[in-house]
């Protein structure tokens, strides 16, 4: 759902690619970078925003479409 709001809202085709995110908190004085593979996850990263910097990465990755070689039809009479 989250992933879905970020592609519209920075204008990603969804039938043509996909995106990963990677969320970066500050922790123990240094950073983390954690990546998103869940919204659950993203959602919780996003509500630590309220009290502490957190920088979302967004990687766009194009949907490859499947190739694959079928038989050739044949008909006979």
């Amino acid at each position: 759902m989250i992933k879905q709001r970020i592609m519209r809202a920075l204008r990603i085709n969804s039938t043509t690619s996909t995106i990963n995110l990677t969320c970066r908190l500050r922790n123990n004085g240094g950073f983390c970078a954690i990546h998103v593979t869940d919204d659950e996850i993203c959602e919780y990263m996003l509500m630590e925003g309220r009290t502490q910097s957190v920088v979302v990465y967004v990687e766009v990755e194009e949907i490859s479409p499947i190739h694959y070689d079928a038989p050739q039809v044949e008909s006979f009479m």
